[in-house]
């Protein structure tokens, strides 16, 4: 296997960053040459958005190795090898341990075993509030990082997948960790993560592995919490973040620290604690960028460097000229897949496409062999249409039509017209094949949308 990065995923924020790098990463963002090794942390047991982000990493998944040939993927989409942990080693990726059951956190603590007027009792009552002692942590902990600190701390202690991560780490591997720092789960999760890590004394590459991480800032409100009886109030989150910044000044001791945010919150979410319906947000996005930041540098700096990234202008929505030119590579991404999708509905009906007769590209093939990158650009659709309609919205995609194609990138001019000038170059580079047709296709599709989006990245 290649180079590793381990991307621990800490909470609801880290889960849906990690979200848009499998987007990326789909979209033919590379990631240097490392296969990304996700490990999710979140004891919210019934949080939908962990459920799907496990679904959509088993789709990327089973599209890379449908794509791949002698252990190798392809050159544009899903180019970078993506594997759980187990599939590294015999442990699970079990993260959720005896914490992330139906217990109160007095009922962690055990507080029913002291007596009342012990000063063990008396410390308890102090610490925590009854809210805090009465929560249930199969919801999380409610923007609480004093509870989180506690409960994370006995959910790393011995975790198997901890100690498969210690086995499976090289000398060329690297640590990424995804979390916030204004709710109870990130906040409370990465320094305790990163000084585990650190502190790692049955292993030579592991305390000084190069380390990465990001840390978001806030960059959603929610609404009324009294309107459902919610314990998060939203009006907390600056002064969460500031107290843990401070915090995070003296202790932390990652190689690179990525800090992301807004200045102004710009969308307000329904204030649901189990369910957290969250759309996809455009600092989701901008904290992914930062793991492919990190996985360019070649080697840790002499000193801690802090990191962020700005946009050109301060607009509700955002699209290339108003982000800025720096994020053109990824919005030529985002233009590539989107293309594809069209291309792949488009081949489905197209009679007379010479390569439906020579190579078997027919609509069983495109139905059947290519099923597995079907089902994620059905994903992506998703995700893109909640990333360009939230506040605030990043929409660098027009709408797609076929006989219209030069204007797919808002503000750019692209050579190609119409959607025959994509048939055309597959056509073309249909010269090479292997033994492995989906991957062939993909080669082609690829090569001949990458013709006429590459303009994107030189104007």
């Amino acid at each position: 296997m290649n180079k590793k990065v381990f991307v621990f995923c800490i909470g609801g924020t880290g889960e849906r960053v990690m979200k848009s790098i499998t987007m990326l990463m789909a979209s033919g963002m590379s990631t240097n040459g490392f296969t990304v090794v996700p490990i999710i942390i979140d004891p919210h047991l019934a949080l939908e958005e962990k459920k799907n982000l496990q679904l959509l990493i088993d789709k990327y998944i089973d599209a890379y190795h449908s794509l791949s040939l002698d252990g190798k993927g392809p050159d544009g989409f899903f180019n970078s090898e993506m594997a759980w942990i187990n599939s590294l080693d015999t442990q699970t990726n079990d993260t959720t341990k005896a914490a992330g059951d139906d217990r109160s956190f007095a009922e962690f603590l055990n507080t029913g075993e002291l007596n009342t007027n012990s000063m063990n009792h008396y410390l308890i009552q102090t610490l925590y509030s009854t809210e805090n002692l009465n929560s249930k942590l199969s919801v999380g902990f409610r923007g609480n990082p004093n509870v989180g600190t506690v409960v994370l701390q006995e959910i790393l202690e011995g975790a198997s997948w901890f100690d498969a991560f210690k086995r499976n780490c090289g000398d060329e591997d690297r640590v990424f960790i995804i979390s916030s720092i204004f709710g109870g789960t990130g906040a409370s999760g990465y320094p305790l993560l990163e000084r585990k890590i650190r502190n790692t004394q049955d292993s030579e590459t592991v305390p000084n592995v190069f380390m990465g991480a990001v840390t978001v800032l806030p960059y959603y409100g929610l609404k009324d919490p009294k309107k459902n009886n919610s314990k998060i109030d939203s009006a907390n989150f600056m002064t969460k973040a500031k107290a843990a910044l401070t915090y995070y000044e003296k202790t932390v001791k990652s190689d690179l620290l990525y800090y992301v945010g807004e200045t102004t919150l710009q969308q307000y979410h329904e204030n649901n604690e189990e369910t957290q319906p969250d759309a996809a947000n455009f600092i989701e996005l901008v904290a992914a960028t930062s793991l492919f930041h990190f996985l360019q540098q070649p080697s840790k700096p002499k000193e801690r460097q802090y990191l962020t990234r700005a946009i050109e202008q301060d607009v509700p929505s955002l699209d290339l000229s108003t982000a800025g030119k720096g994020y053109a590579p990824l919005v030529k991404c985002m233009a590539d897949f989107s293309i594809l999708n069209m291309l792949l509905g488009v081949l489905r009906k197209e009679k007379y496409f010479p390569l439906k007769q020579t190579y078997g590209f027919n609509e069983e093939f495109y139905n059947s062999s290519l099923s597995n990158v079907n089902a994620f650009a059905d994903f992506f659709t998703k995700w893109y249409e909640e990333l360009s309609s939230t506040k605030r919205s990043f929409a660098p995609i027009a709408d797609i039509n076929r006989s219209m194609m030069s204007s797919v990138v808002k503000g750019k001019v692209l050579d190609a017209t119409d959607d025959s000038f994509y048939l055309l170059e597959l056509l073309k580079n249909s010269k090479k094949s292997t033994s492995n047709k989906v991957r062939d296709f993909m080669d082609y599709a690829y090569k001949a949308i990458n013709t006429y989006t590459k303009k994107i990245l030189t104007d």
